[in-house]
């Protein structure tokens, strides 16, 4: 059986069959939400921020993160976005 290990600096998810179900938190995504690919390609990352910790709240085990913003600087946005939700949580990213 295929098992798959995520981690952060203080938290371990197992994903596989025979592990418990893991819930992923999947709204830090600007694709098809024109108003936070504006926000994030200005540097606003208040939605990002509000959006993670709406996640944590709800029980997610971990969190899928992207910036995929065409014609912007992704990698930038990314590493920035990534730097903004490891200070607010421990969840694996």
């Amino acid at each position: 059986m295929t098992r798959t290990i995520v981690s952060s600096a203080t938290k371990e998810i197992a994903i596989g069959f025979d592990d418990p179900f893991c819930i992923i938190g999947e709204r830090i995504n600007p694709t098809g939400r024109k108003k936070l690919a504006e926000e994030m390609a200005n540097g606003d990352y208040s939605r990002v921020e509000a959006d993670c910790l709406a996640q944590v709240a709800a029980g997610a085990h971990m969190l899928d993160v992207n910036a995929g913003i065409p014609l912007a600087d992704e990698p930038k946005i990314l590493a920035e976005t990534i730097q903004l939700v490891q200070g607010l949580t421990d969840l694996p990213l």
